[in-house]
């Protein structure tokens, strides 16, 4: 919400105040929950006294919200380098290092620095943090719970206001619930703000209490009147962000399909290794397999449906004004990126801006911290909609075919590629991008270039010198927003959940209307040898590629469906780079940059060798090469830290435990009910 950005300075010095009181203190479970810090003068009767003291702390529970850079510290990690699609090359990244090595455990999980994905409770001095990152999800839920139950005592709020106060608080409420969910499993259930002599003690609920509980609360925002069902365009440069009936709504599907997921609606449970207490309790699997968990998901999208229908539908795909690949990319960007679009449900104004160190989505990934995976390349299909094909041109001398050129829209929105009209402009020059050895992003030194593995990161980072963002170097002081769900992934949702309810020709409609907006063909059509319309198993494998492709580093959804699929095998592969290689007349390599002013045309032939993250350089080192009838060696390319992936070095690390991640064991040996998850001591 923009005006919620408007008052942050005052949220600062005014909520803050607050914090260490009853009303709004960290959240701590056992005898330490909600102590009242001493000689605080601040208390609930103040902060309900007055509407605009009340707006602070919905601002506050807005703050909450989950967005993968706020919420992912950039020196400790991004969570999609955890998935297929993304590769940490930082030595000091603890993301990696800790996951998938051995050295992740129960009693080091849950520290401020947020190495297991999410933080149960925060640690000391953290909440105090101006930057919100290292929240836990009971803080949230308290802020909420303190509106819920006394925002009706304010004395200058309309009934209307405080009804639609509760209903945007219950929301976000069941978010928070929804974010712990998809992290631990089922979770104590705290439905009130407990005062500061009120102690937590409630055992963890089963997955189907908790889930009961937080569709409740979305159900009852998506009855209340109060509650529109969208922002207004009158009030959209004022209000962008802030919940409607479409966020519970899609909140609730998205919910739903992730607990109809085999991760927890399966005959056996996803992890059978010591401790079981959770799965014995049932905390962390249904115990049994239901398609009526699907059929749920299918009736959440279809109300949204008819509630979007009966009022105008207004939610609709942000669709290209021209149809070539500029007005697709165009729209695919307005989609994932512009505030308040048509298409997002539910977006996240994050107060982290494009180059601060703290967060820093920008030179982090630039510089070649973090870097999509070929493995990411290669889901996106060619133009046409057919899937990608490209690996019978690699390791050719020179390659048959342009692997970057006539590709999904998606691809050049998501990754920076070598491409003859994709242009930068970081340096004010108007050049074609060249990620080959040797080329213009392959330079030592400096914030903008990449490691040569070919592939940097776009999605999120853009151009600097774009017309959409206001022209070069604003981009650097441009806080932006990230999409909690959007129409595109409620259509996805629907698909997945009607081929798993055995409608695969339905399914099938839904991915195309998301195909379309970028000018792909049918999915079907294109690709008929998979039999898309009777084989549910490819079909759900397209989805999940779909999924990647239109929502890849938005929300951790990567990495959230490989864990939510029980998708091993994909863990354990190994994952690669690509390096890229010019090649002149005779087929030699020619390391060297090409510019606009040389006279001499783009470069049209190239080698590309692809090499296994686990090993490094080990796959294109010693490439051999023939000219003149002699044999000579690449070189290896320059830059090259070769960080490798740990569990796809070492996967007989790899274990399903890690699908869930611990819960802290301070708070289970207080003996008040909390089970560990399966796999962890």
């Amino acid at each position: 919400m923009k005006k919620r950005n408007s008052i942050k300075s005052i949220l600062l010095l005014t909520i803050i105040s607050f914090v260490g009181v009853a009303c709004v203190d960290e959240i701590k479970f056992g005898n330490a929950f909600l102590e009242k810090a001493p000689g605080e003068d601040v208390n609930e009767d103040v902060i309900f006294s007055k509407k605009v003291y009340t707006d602070y702390l919905l601002w506050q529970c807005y703050e909450g919200l989950f967005t993968p850079f706020k919420n992912c510290y950039a020196g400790n990690g991004q969570f999609e380098t955890l998935s297929d699609i993304m590769h940490s090359e930082e030595g000091w990244d603890s993301m990696g290092r800790f996951h998938y090595t051995g050295v992740l455990s129960a009693s080091n999980a849950n520290p401020g620095w947020l190495v297991a994905r999410a933080a149960y409770i925060t640690s000391g001095g953290m909440e105090n943090m101006s930057n919100t990152a290292f929240r836990c999800i009971w803080t949230d839920i308290r802020d909420c719970c303190l509106l819920l139950d006394n925002v009706d005592r304010v004395p200058d709020m309309t009934d209307a206001e405080k009804a639609r106060y509760k209903a945007e608080a219950k929301v976000i409420m069941a978010s928070k619930y929804f974010d712990g969910i998809h992290n631990f499993g089922g979770l104590p259930i705290v439905d009130h703000a407990l005062a500061a002599d009120e102690v937590l003690e409630k055992p963890r609920s089963t997955i189907e209490e908790t889930v009961t509980f937080v569709v409740r609360l979305l159900d009852e925002a998506i009855a209340e009147p109060e509650l529109p069902w969208n922002i207004s365009a009158s009030e959209l440069a004022t209000w962008a962000g802030r919940v409607t009936k479409a966020s519970a709504l899609g909140i609730k599907a998205k919910l739903l399909n992730y607990v109809a997921s085999p991760i927890f609606n399966s005959d056996t449970p996803y992890c059978v290794e010591e401790p079981q207490e959770a799965v014995n309790a049932l905390q962390v699997w249904y115990g049994n397999y239901d398609v009526k968990r699907w059929e749920a998901v299918v009736d959440a999208c279809e109300e949204f449906f008819r509630m979007n229908s009966a009022n105008g539908n207004y939610y609709q795909l942000e669709e290209a004004t021209t149809l070539d690949e500029a007005g697709y990319r165009a729209a695919f960007r307005k989609a994932y990126r512009a505030r308040g679009n048509r298409e997002s449900l539910l977006e996240v104004h994050d107060r982290v801006y494009m180059l601060e160190w703290d967060n820093q989505p920008g030179g982090f990934w630039h510089d070649g911290g973090i870097a999509p995976t070929l493995e990411w390349m290669e889901m996106f299909p060619w133009a046409d909609g057919k899937n990608y094909d490209g690996q019978k041109y690699y390791n050719q001398r020179p390659a048959q075919k342009d692997i970057f050129e006539k590709r999904d829209p998606r691809l050049y929105e998501s990754i920076v590629v070598q491409k003859r009209d994709y242009k930068h402009q970081i340096y004010g020059e108007d050049n074609p991008i060249q990620l080959w050895e040797g080329g213009e992003f392959l330079t030592s030194g400096g914030r903008y270039n990449c490691k040569p593995w070919g592939l940097p990161t776009y999605k999120f980072v853009l151009d600097l010198g774009d017309a959409i963002q206001g022209g070069k170097g604003t981009i650097d002081k441009e806080p932006f927003q990230t999409s909690y769900i959007r129409l595109a992934e409620l259509y996805l949702i629907y698909a997945e959940a009607l081929a798993e309810t055995g409608n695969n020709v339905k399914a099938l409609e839904q991915i195309n209307k998301v195909r379309a907006r970028v000018g792909l063909g049918k999915l079907e059509v294109m690709n008929p040898e998979l039999s898309l319309t009777t084989n549910k198993e490819n079909l759900i494998k397209e989805i999940m590629r779909e999924r990647a492709c239109e929502l890849g580093f938005e929300y951790e959804t990567r990495l959230h469906d490989m864990n939510r699929r029980v998708m091993e095998k994909d863990f354990k592969k190994h994952l690669h780079g690509i390096h890229i290689y010019r090649l002149d007349d005779d087929n030699d390599l020619v390391l060297e940059k090409w510019t606009k002013d040389s006279g001499n045309p783009f470069p049209t032939k190239f080698l590309y060798v692809p090499y296994d993250l686990n090993e490094g350089d080990a796959t294109a080192v010693g490439y051999t090469i023939i000219k003149d009838g002699k044999e000579s060696k690449i070189e290896s390319p320059t830059g090259m830290t070769a960080n490798p992936r740990f569990v796809w070095e070492h996967p007989e690390r790899w274990s399903n435990k890690w699908l869930l991640v611990p819960l802290p064991p301070d708070e289970i040996n207080k003996n008040y009910g909390l089970t560990q998850n399966p796999g962890w001591y």
